[in-house]
């Protein structure tokens, strides 16, 4: 007797990918223990676990995998329509320094990492998403960050892989005046506490799991990013890191050398690299990334607000450089908008419509991004063995989705409020488009609150009101 079966429904397996994997329809997806045990027509899996314990109807829906998101920082939902002094924001480094750490990150306390995370982590399992890859900033909420972290994403639901920045960036004072090791080892304790508590209790059966966030090749010296290789090899955990979101002229004129060459030389690169941005490279940059192995989380909605320009995308994936899809936490948090705005950004810079074509843009946030976290063998599609993190949609569409339109489906007409239902490790999470685990209007509350709360630390005084409570 198996634990769930998932009948009738369009299934969109999208293994090994979305072009070549099968699609049943109507078809049948067996559960058991968590993980797939069997997909085919569902005539024969309805005759074979005919004493299924659980019965999901898909009629009229699309199974398919769940979205992966390969960089966040979930706790940025605090900051969403702050409404700071924009006359400021005349340049990307301005929204960093000013937007990303003054008004924001050096001013976030644990109480805000938990509300925000489960914000977001709430908001992304509702249009689809059932795995992220986040990394926590928030000096001054240092020690125990990411314990706020780990409450809010278990108690949502989502699978994750969460580690803290790890920066010697000195909170309220200019990178180009002070860098300080000292707040690099307290970020690498917060990591290797997380790391080691991972290790001990199992994080949720495997649900959460640790992976050493650095912040920049800008922010860190050589010898902390020599560090930082020693500590995920030493714990087996990967990397993530931003790099090039910055004009390359800025690390040209510091070190004479651009952050792929910086961070190669210090021996950090290799295939557990997730690498936020990479927008300014020139050719060689690119053949570092594609000799390490490097995997691209791209971030083109985020890159657009920061005026960065435009990612090279295209040309990475010309060199077998692994591109998947990240997002920041800016906008939405739906993962139908930043598959849409990849599946055409590079068309209009290239003024080339051949470019990223329905498949490729929703690989990136499935099969691409599963191999980025080094959980190929698990998750981002559907195949027997697998993780049964599963979606179910009820398209809202003027034509008819078929085997032969459901890809395309992706970049013309889907929304995340289409999908219905989630799984993550068979557990339905997302049940008739509501959370079974949280309390949703708490945890909306929550975040209005402590996102006002921020905003009262930047002199803005913003009571939550009726609307949105």
């Amino acid at each position: 007797m198996v634990d769930l079966l998932i009948r009738n429904a369009l299934v969109l397996t999208c293994h090994p990918d979305v072009l070549s994997g099968p699609i049943h329809s109507p078809g049948a997806i067996a559960v058991q223990g968590g993980r797939i045990l069997e997909i085919g027509p569902s005539t024969e899996l309805e005759t074979k676990y005919a004493k299924a314990k659980k019965v999901i109807d898909g009629a009229g829906r699309i199974a398919m995998p769940g979205f992966i998101i390969t960089h966040t920082h979930m706790p940025y939902v605090l900051g969403h329509n702050q409404p700071v002094d924009v006359s400021q924001l005349r340049s990307f480094w301005d929204m960093l320094q000013k937007m990303g750490w003054e008004w924001l990150e050096d001013i976030t306390t644990a109480d805000g990492i938990l509300a925000g995370t489960q914000y977001a982590s709430l908001k992304m399992l509702k249009t689809g998403t059932t795995t992220v890859c986040d990394l926590v900033e928030a000096p001054n909420a240092l020690p125990g960050p990411l314990d706020a972290s780990v409450r809010a994403i278990t108690e949502t639901g989502i699978r994750a892989q969460i580690g803290y920045e790890v920066t010697e960036r000195v909170p309220g004072v200019p990178i180009a005046e002070q860098l300080d090791l000292a707040y690099a080892e307290k970020g690498f304790d917060e990591n290797i506490r997380l790391l080691e508590s991972l290790a001990s209790t199992g994080g949720e059966d495997g649900r959460i799991q640790g992976r050493l966030g650095v912040h920049t090749a800008y922010t860190n010296s050589p010898a902390t990013l020599e560090k930082a290789r020693k500590i995920a090899d030493q714990y087996a955990c990967g990397i993530q890191i931003h790099i090039a979101e910055i004009p390359r002229a800025f690390l040209v004129e510091k070190y004479g050398k651009s952050a792929p060459e910086i961070l190669d030389e210090a021996g950090l690169l290799g295939p557990d690299v997730v690498a936020a941005h990479c927008i300014d490279l020139t050719d060689s940059d690119i053949d570092i990334l594609a000799r390490n192995r490097v995997n691209v989380a791209h971030t083109p909605m985020t890159n657009s607000l920061g005026g960065n320009g435009v990612a090279r995308v295209p040309d990475m994936m010309e060199k077998g450089i692994n591109i998947s899809l990240g997002h920041d936490c800016f906008f939405t948090l739906d993962t139908a908008e930043y598959i849409r705005y990849a599946y055409l950004v590079h068309k209009a810079h290239r003024a080339n419509p051949m470019l990223i074509p329905p498949f490729q843009a929703l690989d990136l946030a499935l099969g691409h991004a599963a191999a980025a976290l080094g959980l190929k063998e698990e998750i981002g599609s559907l195949h027997a063995g697998k993780k049964a993190d599963i979606l179910l949609i009820r398209p809202d569409s003027p034509s008819p989705v078929t085997p032969s339109t459901v890809v395309p489906y992706f970049t013309m007409t889907f929304r995340g409020c289409d999908v219905e239902t989630v799984l993550v490790d068979g557990e339905v999470v997302i049940e008739g488009g509501a959370s079974t685990r949280v309390d949703e209007t708490a945890v909306r509350k929550a975040c209005v609150e402590q996102a006002a709360a921020l905003w009262k630390r930047n002199g803005i005084e913003a009571t939550p009101d009726s609307i949105n409570l």
